[in-house]
């Protein structure tokens, strides 16, 4: 049966219990002498002391250990952690109080002199209460041992939650593939987790003191200044190495390194991380790729050119060369696309950067800056001749066939030249002069190269120009559909008309479709020109059909470009609908290049202009491609003899009356009627009739005319 405390023993843990806030109040001046406690609230501080006090006055109740009996005590060695005793009680209050200081922050030092101080204070106030002569020396050891157990059951429940707070750490790291560490000031490694452990493999020997730098031998000295830099500084430390593993690949790891400070604040250990992040580099790699090179050739794009551009020019600036800008575009690139398709294309352009790569020297710089179009930086350039001689080598490349695909492609190449500083010192300027020579060279030909001069430059400007006011043409109603007769031979009555656009400048000029349908085609303005001429033609075949009491049909021409992209910008369908179902009143007419081109593209938009009821005219047959079985594929009702043959048949080339007679008759086998342009005389028109052509239009019988016009000559017969 246990024996009871004496009532000295009692009467200690009374006092302690009577007088708990006395003695906590004059313990907060002990406690703030200790460093971990410096950082915490007094609430929380004296929370904790009572704490341990209840367990001081709790142990005094108790009956003496046999230790208190021998006199023995704790060690009070923060490094000496006690052994584990079986009965021992985890959840008493002092061992809470242990537990719970470790989360705290405390050292084993901090929680002792938590202690000490409060059995001074307990102490003070006995000794200056009404009862502190009563104390006697037997009390003083009771007291004591009973400090002396709290302590003990605090440190152990301190050590036991380190341990396990250790445990859990190093498992926590463990787990991650990131390099964790802990090292002296000198580097030296104290704590390596799983990850990091198998990067620096076992130490040579069991007493030898692996540096964190054995991790990355070539980054030695990098990591060597980082370390010291924070054991001197405090600061953080930053930083990214290449460990190069076993296989020989090698691997980038962004490391920190965190200062660890003691009581007194200075730095005796550093700890860190270090995560692998070569996945990331080569994801950054791959974005900075993307946003500079084209992901088709591989060449430098846009932005990587210019960027560049902008660099040699200032390179050339400072030096005695010159540097030479080549524009290139490829001649026939939109036919392969639309004969072999978008793939081939693609490879197209592929071989086409590795050709023109392997003609320039490795400082020059070959881009793509879209579609079909290629530029050359050529740097410090010496001679003129030089270049000449290299864009010829590149045109000959150029020309050669390519083969893809078990298919043999041929395009061919035009190129501007430009120089600077002779044509300009700015990249904007340059650019746009190569791109001009380039478009002279395009105009020349093809397959040839044109250097840039002011006349080129002027030449552009006017184009410019045209471009702009031809856009404004559209919006100010500056353009005006004129009708010319189509007069049937047999009768020499008018029955058709074709719509003919013509330009009223604001200079007063009326400008024909020559000098502006070519810069619609290439500007895309060509469509919106197209769909207004339709529809002015088809309430006007509507108006002329009522005046003479029978369908009047009026042909319009349709651009190549319009069938031929594969863009549909515009429905004709649509068209025909909007327009009371125009059908057999309006004829278009098209070039023999739309029918030999045979895209699907073209194939569906000829069928659903002979589903909405529109006839097809082949406007300048016979100077192209010829081919009857097209004719008879596409089923086209007219053949326009090109004027250049009806000129001529009755002056300077007999043969072409042989050619008018063999169109005539062909296009009447295949059951066409044929229509012959440009007939300015008698003669012409009475042989033709005699030949046996169905219609004549020309300056014979009216030119082009406005619609009031049109129809007075209707009317007249």
């Amino acid at each position: 049966m246990n024996k009871r405390p004496n009532n000295n023993e009692a009467r200690i843990a009374r006092f302690i219990r009577t007088h708990l806030q006395d003695i906590l109040r004059n313990w907060d001046a002990f406690a703030r002498s200790i460093p971990a406690a410096r950082y915490l609230p007094a609430a929380t501080l004296r929370d904790h002391a009572a704490g341990m006090l209840n367990a001081i006055a709790d142990a005094l109740d108790l009956p003496p250990t046999p230790e208190a009996a021998g006199g023995s005590a704790p060690s009070l060695d923060p490094d000496a952690q006690p052994d584990a005793q079986p009965d021992a009680q985890p959840d008493t209050q002092a061992g809470l109080h242990g537990a719970a200081r470790v989360g705290a922050g405390f050292s084993a030092n901090d929680t002792i002199a938590e202690f000490r101080a409060l059995r001074a204070s307990v102490m003070h106030l006995w000794a200056a209460s009404d009862h502190g002569h009563d104390l006697s020396s037997e009390d003083m050891i009771r007291f004591n041992d009973a400090v002396d157990q709290s302590l003990e059951e605090s440190l152990q429940a301190f050590f036991t939650e380190k341990d396990e707070l250790a445990h859990r750490f190093d498992t926590l790291l463990s787990a991650t593939p990131d390099l964790h560490y802990i090292t002296d000031i000198d580097g030296h490694v104290l704590y390596a987790n799983q990850a990091l452990g198998k990067l620096l493999g076992p130490p040579a020997t069991p007493a030898a003191r692996q540096h964190l730098a054995d991790f990355c031998p070539a980054f030695a000295a990098q990591l060597g200044r980082d370390l010291r830099a924070v054991a001197d500084t405090g600061a953080t430390g930053r930083g990214e190495l290449q460990h190069t593993l076993a296989d020989g690949t090698a691997h980038t790891y962004r490391y920190i390194l965190i200062p660890v400070r003691n009581q007194e604040g200075k730095v005796d250990a550093i700890t860190g991380t270090a995560r692998n992040i070569s996945e990331l580099k080569a994801s950054e790699a791959q974005i900075l790729r993307n946003a500079y090179y084209d992901s088709l050739t591989g060449l430098p794009n846009r932005i990587l050119f210019r960027e560049r551009l902008d660099h040699d020019v200032r390179h050339a600036a400072r030096t005695e060369f010159s540097l030479a800008l080549l524009f290139i575009d490829l001649d026939g690139f939109k036919e392969v696309n639309d004969r072999f398709g978008h793939d081939t294309g693609d490879l197209l352009l592929r071989q086409v950067a590795r050709r023109l790569q392997a003609c320039v020297r490795a400082t020059d710089t070959v881009a793509r800056i879209g579609g079909d179009e290629f530029t050359v930086i050529l740097n410090e350039v010496s001679r003129i001749a030089f270049v000449e001689v290299l864009v010829c080598q590149i045109l000959a490349e150029l020309a050669l066939p390519f083969s893809i695909a078990g298919k043999e492609v041929h395009v061919s190449g035009s190129i501007g030249i430009t120089f600077c500083p002779q044509d300009a010192h700015h990249p904007d300027d340059l650019l746009r002069n190569a791109d001009q020579a380039m478009f002279v060279a395009k105009q020349g030909g093809r397959n040839r190269f044109s250097y840039f001069t002011p006349d080129i430059r002027d030449s552009a400007w006017a184009r410019l120009r045209a471009i702009d006011e031809l856009r404004q043409a559209l919006t100010r109603r500056e353009l005006r559909v004129y009708y010319q007769p189509i007069v049937e031979l047999a009768s020499e009555t008018i029955v058709k008309a074709e719509a003919l656009v013509r330009w009223h400048h604001p200079d007063g000029t009326l400008v024909l479709p020559q000098h502006f349908i070519g810069i619609a085609e290439e500007t895309g303005l060509i469509g919106e020109i197209d769909a207004w001429v339709l529809s002015q033609a088809v309430p006007c075949a509507a108006r002329l059909g009522e005046l003479t009491g029978a369908p009047f049909q009026i042909s319009v021409n349709k651009s190549p470009v319009g069938f031929m992209s594969r863009v549909i910008r515009h429905s004709w369908e649509e068209d025909m609908a909007l327009f009371d179902h125009a059908g057999a009143r309006i004829a278009v007419e098209i070039t023999e290049g739309v029918l030999l081109d045979d895209s699907p593209g073209v194939r569906d938009k000829l069928a659903r202009l002979q589903r909405a009821g529109v006839q097809f005219t082949i406007d300048d047959f016979g100077i192209g491609y010829s081919s009857m079985a097209y004719l008879n594929k596409f089923k086209v009702d007219f053949l326009k003899i090109d004027q250049s043959f009806v000129k001529d048949m009755l002056t300077t080339n007999p043969n072409s009356q042989i050619f008018a007679e063999t169109i005539i008759a062909m296009a009447h086998k295949l059951g066409l009627k044929v229509i012959a342009e440009g007939v300015e005389t008698v003669g012409q028109r009475d042989w033709l009739r005699q030949a046996g052509c169905d219609y004549a239009q020309g300056f014979l019988f009216s030119p082009a005319t406005t619609e009031e016009r049109f129809v007075q000559l209707l009317q007249a017969g």
